[in-house]
């Protein structure tokens, strides 16, 4: 299956001369952009409207469980069939299901059990959609502008966090949670519409596979057991998220409103201000376009990252939690650039998105875990920074281990 940008003589025009880039672009920004305000509204009804934020650890773990079972299938399938045609199904679906969630608001029957299972839904098409457009994007760029590329990709989709959490914290401040969730319904359609553009602009003579599901899958892991710097890199992805993802993504909420007293302006600067510390290292790496030593850089990343948690879960003060918010932003966008280029730089077309599928898999494995952990230790009564400042100081304890003992990943380039 040759590369589907040299099939068309794109791969090599300059990044904004690349018309199917061009179209990635688009509906990367228009879906982002949804996420950004889907995920603030959820978090901020559970929180503020229904008083359930003991029950927002069970909502991620909701949207974990799918993605978690179906990441590796939609991998397979990704490798075998059109990927543009993949993410316009996803955002079509998820655009449908938010207009009959705007109908249950009206009569006001969207109860938390209505999000577990718009949740899980969600998580389901995402296992899908992620693995088809993180393998279709190596396919449209030169291989040499890939750090630049995911870049430029990155600072779309953090600038789509900064934002979000504004726009949707005054749009539900001054107007309503059905104009919220009509305006992510209306973004996912516009993805899906430039979805259509780009299917037509890739397909291009894509042979499929005759191997069944489960055999691409088990090609996929033999072809990382290969890899000592793939099997570091899941190993320590999965422990990363354990100690990462639940006590920010469930935390960050709730410490808006029971440690800065704030209301959703104030969760909204929060989420705000670390999208812009995501942007500003994305805009970083771009501009450096590291190409060599990227494993040590994000590893450094990965230190910096855990003291900056332990900071922000000992801060009192807004001015102090945006400031360590937005340097949490910053380390994680330096973690994540480099060594999504590198492992598309050194995988086989053909694996990659079984690849990018198993990469997303481990990273998710104790995503559900550190879900219900965090629910579980707020319901016993602890503190939410008190839980932030526990998972950092294990955070750095990883760090430090991956620091130490892995060379195939100080040495990656």
């Amino acid at each position: 299956m040759g590369n589907l940008a040299e099939v068309s003589g794109e791969s090599h025009a300059p990044l904004f001369r690349n018309r199917s880039f061009i179209l990635f672009f688009l509906t990367f920004f228009a879906s982002s952009l949804s996420v950004a305000f889907f995920l603030f509204t959820v978090n901020w009804y559970v929180v503020d409207y229904l008083r359930l934020e003991v029950m927002l650890g069970i909502v991620f773990f909701a949207t974990s469980i799918p993605r978690l079972l179906f990441m590796l299938i939609g991998g397979a399938i990704a490798d075998r069939v059109n990927k543009a045609t993949v993410m316009l199904v996803s955002d079509f679906t998820k655009a449908v299901l938010l207009l009959a969630v705007i109908g249950l608001l009206v009569f006001d029957l969207l109860s938390i059990w209505v999000l577990v299972g718009l949740a899980f839904l969600f998580g389901l098409l995402d296992a899908f959609f992620w693995p088809a457009s993180s393998s279709l994007f190596p396919s449209i760029v030169d291989r040499e502008q890939l750090t630049r590329a995911n870049a430029i990709v990155q600072t779309t989709q953090r600038s789509s966090i900064i934002v979000g959490p504004l726009l949707a914290g005054l749009v539900i401040g001054f107007g309503s949670y059905e104009l919220m969730f009509g305006i992510v319904s209306l973004m996912l359609l516009i993805a899906a519409v430039i979805d259509m553009f780009l299917r037509r602009n890739v397909n291009k003579d894509i042979e499929l596979e005759q191997a069944s599901i489960w055999g691409a899958i088990t090609d996929g892991i033999r072809y990382v057991k290969q890899s000592s710097f793939l099997l570091t890199l899941m190993l320590t992805s999965v422990s990363l998220n354990l100690f990462l993802s639940g006590p920010m993504q469930v935390g960050l909420p709730i410490f808006a409103r029971n440690v800065l007293d704030g209301d959703e302006f104030t969760y909204s600067l929060l989420s705000g201000l670390l999208g812009v510390g995501m942007l500003i290292g994305a805009i970083i790496v771009g501009i450096i376009n590291i190409k060599r030593r990227r494993g040590l850089v994000s590893l450094g990343g990965i230190m910096a990252l855990g003291v900056f948690m332990v900071s922000f879960s000992l801060t009192g003060e807004l001015w102090l939690s945006l400031l360590f918010i937005g340097l949490v932003g910053l380390t994680m966008a330096i973690i994540d650039v480099p060594l999504i280029s590198a492992i598309q730089a050194h995988t086989d077309e053909e694996y990659l998105g079984r690849m990018m599928s198993l990469i997303s898999f481990s990273s998710m494995g104790l995503l559900p875990v550190s879900f219900l952990l965090t629910s579980m230790f707020i319901s016993l009564g602890f503190a939410i920074e008190e839980i932030i400042f526990v998972a950092s100081c294990c955070l750095l304890m990883v760090g430090l281990i991956v620091v130490i003992f892995t060379k195939s990943i100080r040495q990656i380039d």
